[in-house]
């Protein structure tokens, strides 16, 4: 949810709940008024009622407001006075209506009477009513008036928040830009857009800085071990080499081939993973390069007499091409490296799946580590470690998933996009 959403939310539950308290409370205030003044009234037809039967002769003839009436009861004995509220039948509407009683007791002539004056409540109650709901539609017509002019000048005041947003979303370190903003008048947004603006300015020299490094680093390795190679096929031509001279100078050479190896391997590894390879804009086909991999890898498939299985269609992922022939050639050198000699290779290439299947021996860590940097099952020397590690980030750079599971003799490197 986004947080102006959450905001809103917010509001509404709050204004609910005190328009909903609010008109309650009023109700009950706006009640408690009107039973005081029917109160009052009922005591001043009291004063009047007594004030007449006690100097007329005759029994008053008082005529009260529209709806009350005035009944008088002899008695024996006096009680005590009384406020009430009951049903009583009108005959003018035809129903029972709530009325409010004041009943006390007044001596005429030597005799006792019991007055009751009745008050119609039903006018007033339908005041109430009229009253609380029209107080109540305001407030929340003024509520939901403040609600959306709210939600409004939020959303326009926080355009530059989402502006900055966008911007980062946008935002490639590879490119070497700056994100620059245009002055706020908010304090809040000039401070996160000043704050950006130096991040990016420190992002942009630190990813500068690591490919120089990267890429000097390189070249300073790879210049000293092509000397140490170009020496070594010159000692190679000494015929007065004896024999265990000719293996140590064997094992130089294979070490420092190895190194050169890792080293491009490593190079590789960190182009990628700082996006130095620009995004693909169209799918790749990957029929040709697995076609093609095959065949450079021919003669070492029958070397160790594997059969290779194909089922593959025309179609492969957005990627840049570069990626996607280290992609397929580590898939398939991982295949042959830890097969067994007869051992199978089946490759599958459908819709939005690539998955290369082969027997080996078993693994005992769990699949998912042999993604790790120099992580290797058992003793290859030929292999540096970083193969499925390429791939792995290969997959991440470019929003693909790389699974590795095993069934039995089977292990299974799937790709999905």
């Amino acid at each position: 949810m986004k947080l102006l959403e959450r905001i809103l939310k917010y509001q509404i539950i709050t204004s609910l709940c005190v328009l909903t308290l609010g008109a309650v409370l009023f109700y009950f205030s706006v009640n408690y008024l009107i039973n005081q003044e029917v109160n009052k009234e009922l005591m001043r037809s009291k004063a009047k009622v007594s004030w007449q039967l006690r100097h007329i002769d005759e029994l008053p003839v008082y005529i009260l407001q529209l709806g009350d009436s005035l009944q008088l009861d002899p008695v024996r004995y006096p009680g005590q006075m009384a406020l009430v509220e009951r049903k009583l039948f009108n005959d003018i509407e035809n129903e029972c209506q709530p009325y409010r009683q004041l009943v006390f007791y007044e001596r005429v002539e030597g005799a006792w009477y019991r007055v009751t004056i009745s008050k119609l409540l039903a006018q007033r109650q339908q005041l109430l009513e009229a009253v609380v709901m029209t107080v109540t539609f305001i407030v929340a017509l003024l509520l939901i008036s403040l609600l959306l002019l709210n939600s409004w000048l939020s959303r326009r005041l926080w355009q530059p928040f989402y502006k900055t947003l966008r911007a980062l979303d946008s935002y490639q370190v590879e490119k070497h830009e700056v994100l620059t903003f245009s002055k706020q008048h908010t304090v809040e947004f000039e401070q996160l857009n000043q704050s950006v603006t130096q991040f990016t300015d420190r992002l942009a020299a630190t990813y500068q800085n690591l490919k120089e490094f990267t890429e000097n680093a390189s070249h300073e390795i790879q210049t000293p071990l092509a000397v140490i190679l170009s020496k070594i096929e010159s000692l190679f031509q000494d015929e007065s080499l004896r024999e265990s001279q000719v293996l140590a100078l064997s094992e130089i050479s294979e070490a420092a081939n190895r190194l050169a190896k890792l080293n491009q391997a490593l190079l590789l590894l960190t182009k990628i993973e700082n996006r130095q390879f620009l995004a693909g804009t169209e799918p790749i086909n990957l029929v040709p390069i697995i076609n093609r991999k095959l065949r450079d890898l021919e003669d070492l498939i029958e070397q160790r007499e594997i059969t290779v299985k194909t089922a593959i269609e025309p179609t492969g992922p957005v990627m840049h091409p570069a990626l996607a022939e280290v992609l397929v050639n580590n898939l398939l050198t991982n295949a042959i490296r830890y097969n067994m000699n007869g051992g199978t290779i089946d490759i599958t290439l459908h819709a939005a799946r690539l998955v290369v299947r082969n027997t080996g021996a078993p693994i005992h860590i769990d699949p998912e580590l042999m993604f790790e940097r120099f992580r290797k099952e058992g003793t290859h020397s030929a292999s540096l470690g970083l193969g499925l590690a390429l791939v792995k980030t290969i997959c991440q750079v470019n929003g693909q998933t790389l699974t590795y599971e095993t069934d039995g003799p089977w292990h299974i490197l799937t790709v999905t996009w």
